[in-house]
């Protein structure tokens, strides 16, 4: 350090001066770097400059204020300065005894005054002459990579960090300077200061007080980026973004965001945008950045294109690769090996491959390689050479479907069954020869190979739509994949497990593996199947709604491979569809208008994409075109059961917009179809519900509440009530509410051209509707996504349910019933969950049992349930992604360390005594925003038998869920309805609370 080098400990005696202002100018900047480095110095001062602060507020309170008796510890904390002789010139070398060893007495002191300061700011209004400080930042470098937006922190300053390895420094802004903030009202510079401190928690809260503005929305992402909440931070800057592109610290904070989610080289482009603004400091640092993710990529790059040219290179003349190519790429390496093999004309070629071989078994384990080659190399080469050159022109896509059939035959009658392991993946002869696939995979006996042939079963069954066999398979084959250490292999099976649970909508799972085989394509570098993973991560996030994520997967994968047809047209359609969900047509028809023309045929995503185009903002042409891509993609043959269905609902979506009796005559059929499909075939499943979607909005858009009515309740396979029944769709930009009052009149309101996807709930109803329902004694609620589930639906004093699926009755009950009490659960401490009020029984003539403590776990919950008529859940609801789509209530945790009780676990039980369940859980009732089906805890118990489910989409206070279930509950017994039983109860609370959080409960049936 300049001018203070040498000085040892002594530079820590500093401090004080420092901070009283009495070094000269090259002293107090040489101990400013010193300070940036010095968490000692950085605590002392900030304990001097609380002290100043504390003094300096309350000496200048106004008359009133300072006549008041000041708190004895306020006394005491004079500042350092208050206890020199006035005539004493400062003495550097003095330093107070309490200065190190005393600092936690001072804490205690500081802390004990730190709220009446802070009142006072408050308080008092601002005096003339107060200004916010320059600079909120002391320290000359950094500790926070991302850009604070607001002015007082916004200047660029070197990053820096330790590497130590422990949590960054933090900047210790002075109590005086968050004084002046707060005096001023300055919420934003308030967050700035805690954000640098690294208090996140009390930058959300002062941030959540603002209103949305790019420089705010930017911190809120800088905040949610540091509790590692990604997709929350990505959200927030892509809205940024679309109101300021040029947002420097939005750039900046999208480029960190993107670049932990090994989003590399989207997080370069984000970066490289920030050095094209030319910024002092941020624009070169962003340069290094971007240099250096997108020198990491091209490095990977390289090394795995290396070993794909020397791949080739093998199987084509010999030459052997070497061990560090091997190394850089071993399932690459392996792959290529094989097919030397499979090529090679005399044994000698065969052993010029062994130092591969023997690489390879170092990096796998064993010496399968190795006795393959040796193998190999003995057999007759007068009978396997030609067959080996035949192979090499298969390789070369020479070899036609006819020549092709004769080969696999020479091969069989040879005894060649490696080389028949190439050939027929080659010639396009899976899955149809599955069967031949497997059985030679076993006589050849290699690992690789066995593995191999579980994943085309599984591929079979796929095309077959056999999706519980594919589940089956996969799940058999993961863990001894994984035993075996057949990294590529793993990843494809993981990868197709994502893919199967994609299509069957259970995405919290479909994600969990996506992102376990996307992890062994980094592994091994396998640039394709890192890419195939990033896609399947797109398409989950579509699924679920997160859009932004979508975004930034798909445009990854497609700077990954810029020319690479399939995927360039996959992006360009599946971006397309997320635009017509946002309601941007002009730039979902660019999107499609964008795509290459580059060999690869558009999909059925295109189909849909021109489909809505032609209803909401058609061109000429755009019918026709649907029709045409459809008759195409049914031609080629590839479609399997569920989306030829989907095909067929397309066809009919359109011919409704010229042709009504042909449209809907089309989408009953689809209808009719897919009821002769298993129910696990859920693209089946989603063009019934799509189908049934445009046939009650085209009666609705006619006038026809009466058959809309009808449409609702024959979709969930329930009797159309005729009277006091609401069916209410929202798709995009329509709306349809139609209902039956309790005379049985029918009334309702259809809007066509809602253009914002917002709504507000307790709205969606008019009037003249309400007043038909108001004298029901209880309303039936057919509602479809996005408002299945969704509390205030129809105001408090009406009795109403959601109906979903078969009514399901109580049976006989030969005694008294049985009930089931869940409680006093021991939630996993990871979980950092407080514990609930215990619950407290009622005198009840029923056979109780409960579960409680360790004995709450999900599969003894689980078994109990089902023979229960009465099931009451008191634990924590959570959502977790990660574990399940819907929310789920945390239980005790098994020896195997599973806590949580999920929908899909529910859902494959059967509940034979159609229980009423009261989820007394926050959250409970969330419903998942799936557009086929609502999906919810609560629907979960309908489906396995449940005769009604009563929660809460929303957090409940734990001291006031008991009693008010258990009020619920004896109003049960007394034999009110459910949906009557809980509009009592809710009233009674309401009388007591307007705003009770009972208003937001709901009831299932």
């Amino acid at each position: 350090m300049s001018g203070m080098s040498g000085m040892g400990d002594e530079i820590h005696d500093l401090v004080h001066a420092f901070a009283d202002g009495e070094l000269e100018p090259a002293e107090a900047e040489s101990f400013r770097e010193h300070l940036g480095t010095c968490e000692q110095c950085q605590a002392e001062l900030d304990d001097i400059l609380q002290l100043q602060a504390l003094s300096g507020r309350l000496a200048s309170m106004d008359a009133k204020q300072a006549s008041a008796p000041a708190p004895a510890p306020v006394e005491a904390a004079r500042p350092v300065e208050a206890a020199r002789p006035a005539e004493a010139a400062p003495s550097r070398a003095f330093r107070p005894a309490w200065s190190r060893r005393r600092r936690a007495g001072l804490s205690v002191l500081i802390g004990g005054a730190l709220a009446a300061a802070f009142a006072f700011a408050v308080l008092r209004t601002p005096g003339p002459g107060s200004e916010l400080p320059e600079a909120l930042a002391l320290a000359p470098t950094r500790s926070m990579e991302a850009r604070l937006s607001y002015g007082g922190a916004s200047s660029w300053r070197p990053y820096g960090v330790k590497r130590s390895g422990t949590e960054r420094a933090l900047e210790m802004v002075p109590l005086e300077t968050q004084a002046k903030l707060e005096k001023k009202g300055d919420l934003h510079g308030l967050a700035a200061t805690f954000m640098l401190r690294g208090e996140k928690e009390q930058a959300s809260e002062y941030l959540g007080k603002l209103q949305s503005s790019p420089d705010v929305d930017s911190d809120r992402a800088v905040v949610a980026l540091s509790k590692g909440a990604l997709e929350e931070a990505l959200v927030l800057l892509e809205d940024v973004l679309e109101k300021a592109p040029n947002h420097a610290p939005a750039l900046w904070n999208r480029g960190l965001v993107l670049r932990e989610l090994g989003l590399d080289l989207l997080a370069a482009e984000s970066f490289g945008k920030v050095a094209a603004l030319n910024e002092p400091g941020w624009s070169n640092e962003a340069r290094e950045y971007k240099a250096l993710l997108e020198r990491q990529g091209q490095e990977r790059h390289n090394r795995w294109k290396a070993v794909w040219d020397a791949g080739k290179l093998m199987a084509e003349q010999g030459t052997p690769l070497s061990d560090s190519q091997v190394r850089s790429a071993p399932p690459m390496a392996r792959r290529y090996l094989y097919l030397a093999a499979w090529s090679a004309p005399n044994a000698e070629r065969v052993r010029a491959l062994l130092p591969v071989a023997r690489a390879l078994d170092a990096h796998y384990g064993g010496n399968v390689l190795e006795s393959y080659l040796e193998r190999t190399a003995k057999r007759d080469f007068s009978k396997r050479a030609p067959l080996a050159a035949t192979f090499s022109q298969v390789l070369a896509g020479k070899v036609g479907a006819t020549a092709g059939e004769a080969f696999v035959r020479q091969l069989q009658a040879a005894g060649e069954q490696d080389i028949l392991l190439g050939a027929l993946p080659l010639l396009n002869m899976l899955p149809a020869r599955v069967g031949l696939y497997e059985a030679t995979a076993r006589a050849v006996g290699d690992p690789w190979f066995l593995m191999n042939a579980q994943l085309q079963r599984a591929r079979a069954q796929m095309a077959a739509s056999e999706l519980g066999q594919v589940e089956a398979t996969l799940r058999a084959a993961v863990p001894s994949c994984e035993q075996q250490k057949l990294d590529y292999r793993c990843a494809e099976l993981e990868l197709l497990l994502s893919e199967l649970y994609t299509i069957e909508h259970r995405l919290s799972e479909a994600r969990k593996h996506a992102h376990q085989g996307l992890a062994w394509a980094k592994q091994v570098n396998d640039a394709a199947l890192e890419v195939r993973g990033l896609q399947n991560l797109g398409q989950i996030s579509r699924f679920q709604k997160g859009f932004a994520l979508t975004r930034a997967y798909l445009l990854e994968s497609a700077l990954r491979e810029p020319g690479y047809c399939p995927t360039q047209i996959h992006v360009h359609e599946t971006l397309a569809t997320v635009r017509m969900f946002e309601l941007r047509t002009a730039d979902a028809r660019a999107e499609l208008e964008g795509m290459p023309r580059c060999g690869t045929e558009p999909t059925l995503f295109s189909a849909y994409v021109l489909a809505e185009l032609a209803r909401i903002d058609p061109k000429p042409g755009d019918v026709e075109k649907v029709l045409a891509l459809l008759d195409k993609l049914r031609a080629a043959g590839t479609l399997r059961a569920g989306t030829k269905l989907m095909a067929d609902h397309l066809e009919g979506r359109v011919r409704l917009l010229q042709d009504r009796p042909a449209g809907q005559r089309t989408l009953r059929e689809v209808i009719t179809a897919s009821e002769k499909l298993p129910p696990d075939e859920t693209a089946a499943q989603k063009a019934r519900a799509a189908s049934y979607s445009m046939l009650i909005l085209d009666a609705g858009r006619n006038g026809e509440y009466g058959p809309a009515l009808d449409l609702f309740s024959e979709e969930v396979h329930a009797p159309s009530p005729s009277r006091c029944t609401l069916g209410v769709e929202l798709a995009f930009e329509r709306l349809l509410v139609a209902a039956r009052g309790a005379a049985g009149e029918v009334v309702g309101a259809y809007e066509a051209n809602r253009r914002t996807l917002d709504f507000d709930v307790e709205k969606l109803v008019p009037e003249p509707v309400l007043a038909a329902l108001r004298p029901c004694e209880q309303v039936q609620v057919f509602a479809r996504y996005p408002l299945h589930g969704r509390a205030g639906l129809l105001p408090p004093s009406i009795a109403w349910s959601y109906r979903w699926g078969p009514e399901h009755k109580a049976p006989a009950t030969a005694g008294q019933p049985r009930r089931l009490v869940i409680s006093d659960v021991e939630a996993p401490a990871s979980l950092g969950l407080p514990r609930l009020s215990p619950w407290v029984p009622t005198q009840e003539a029923t056979s109780r049992t409960v579960l409680s403590g360790a004995q709450a776990t999900p599969s003894r919950v689980l078994a109990e349930m089902v023979d229960a008529d009465e099931i009451d859940v008191h634990a924590h609801g959570l959502v977790n992604l990660g574990l399940s789509d819907a929310s789920l209530i945390v239980l005790s945790p098994q020896p195997d360390g599973q806590y949580a009780l999920t929908a899909g676990e529910v859902r494959r039980q059967h509940l034979k005594r159609s229980p009423v369940v009261l989820l007394a859980s926050c959250r409970a009732a969330q419903t998942v925003p799936y557009l086929h089906e609502p999906w919810s805890l609560p629907t979960s118990f309908l489906d396995a038998g449940a005769r009604a489910v009563i929660a809460s989409p929303t957090d409940i206070p734990d001291a006031e869920a008991g009693p008010f279930f258990e009020a619920v509950r004896a109003r049960l017994r007394a034999g009110e309805p459910p949906a009557v039983a809980v509009r009592n109860e809710r009233l009674a609370a309401l009388a007591r609370d307007p705003q009770s959080w009972v208003r937001t409960v709901v009831i299932f049936q």
